[in-house]
């Protein structure tokens, strides 16, 4: 133990130690100290579902506006959250410039974003708010309270509820529970429905009103034909079925389908989405009208925003309290969507 007396000699050794240290502290936390990504100068991710056709168009259409401003784009798609998370996990580890997720479950995504913040990686919440966690740094989607109102008042005035007119049957679907859109359209939309209920104006046959009891698991179509299956033969052997709130376009060709097999008549039913199988229904006098969110109009405003966080810019921001996530409120990029019909399809 002489060398210890040697003050020099200990120096070097502390000094050698404490390199070593944040050495091994650097391996651990995956090298997110200093640049926040080390896999290019305009590498993004992408982790998209795969669960209705618009996510496939939506993300298709974001890759290529990308890669034609010159990003490296790795781009997955999930069927299930827990797929999702692992390509969540696996992009933050390749350290891009960028991460934009498409959210399955709004809520399942907190513990898996604290690696992104760690390593400074911006993250975009596309079209679906992450919930729970301070790692989302910018929101871009529709105006989601517009969409249900939009729904809602087009219901109200197809029918000349306002004057008075009715009583009509009415059924309710809902979109995916862990999908927090689903939750803001429902409740938007019953929020311009519910005096007509009221009222009497609006009759549900079967009283399923509440959104547990109408939404559709996952947006998945094939969720929501036994459920209308169920509703027709036991509320409307004897009755019209006159309007059919769907959430969405997918849910709603389900419906439509059912309606046509029960031998029913065409019901006023709203879509979401702008598929262009909803655009054929609408010619066609199937589908009354659709909510389009333009794929193209999103997208772009996504690669502005992506373009400035990479640029360490500040991208455009039309919105900065709306969407508390439940730890921030998350500063937002909300555009317009466009309620097509029968007026305005071709």
């Amino acid at each position: 133990m002489e060398r210890w007396k040697d003050g020099k000699m200990k120096s070097n050794f502390v000094k050698i130690f404490t390199a070593a240290l944040i050495l091994i502290f650097s391996s651990i936390v995956g090298g997110c100290i200093g640049d926040s990504a080390d896999s290019g100068e305009k590498s993004v991710a992408v982790c998209f579902p795969n669960t209705t056709p618009s996510w496939q168009r939506n993300g298709d259409s974001l890759k290529k506006l990308l890669e034609d401003e010159n990003f490296t784009v790795n781009i997955q798609f999930a069927g299930d959250v827990n797929q999702q998370k692992s390509q969540v996990a696996e992009a933050i580890e390749t350290k891009p410039k960028c991460l934009v997720v498409g959210a399955i479950d709004s809520a399942a995504f907190a513990e898996t974003l604290e690696k992104a913040k760690e390593c400074n990686i911006p993250v975009i919440a596309f079209d679906r708010i992450i919930m729970g966690t301070d790692a989302v740094s910018y929101y871009a989607s529709f105006d989601n309270d517009a969409i249900g109102e939009g729904m809602g008042l087009y219901i109200e005035a197809a029918l000349n509820l306002k004057s008075g007119a009715g009583p009509f049957n009415i059924e309710l679907f809902a979109g995916g529970p862990s999908d927090n859109n689903a939750h803001i359209f429902f409740s938007q939309t019953m929020k311009i429905l519910e005096p007509y209920f009221r009222s009497g104006q609006l009759v549900c046959q079967s009283g399923q009103k509440d959104f547990n009891s109408c939404a559709v698991a996952d947006w998945n179509s094939a969720n929501a034909r036994p459920r209308i299956q169920k509703i027709l033969a036991q509320n409307y052997a004897d009755k019209t079925l006159n309007v059919v709130l769907s959430p969405n376009d997918d849910i709603a060709g389900v419906i439509i389908d059912e309606i046509q097999k029960a031998g029913k008549p065409p019901v006023l039913i709203s879509g979401l989405d702008g598929d262009p199988a909803a655009y054929e229904r609408i010619k066609a006098g199937l589908q009354t009208f659709t909510i389009n969110k333009d794929p193209d109009v999103l997208t772009v405003k996504c690669v502005r925003m992506i373009k400035a966080v990479v640029e360490g810019t500040q991208p455009d921001i039309n919105d900065v309290s709306t969407y508390n996530n439940g730890v921030i409120t998350v500063p937002a990029y909300l555009c317009t969507p466009q309620i097509i019909d029968k007026t305005n399809v071709k």
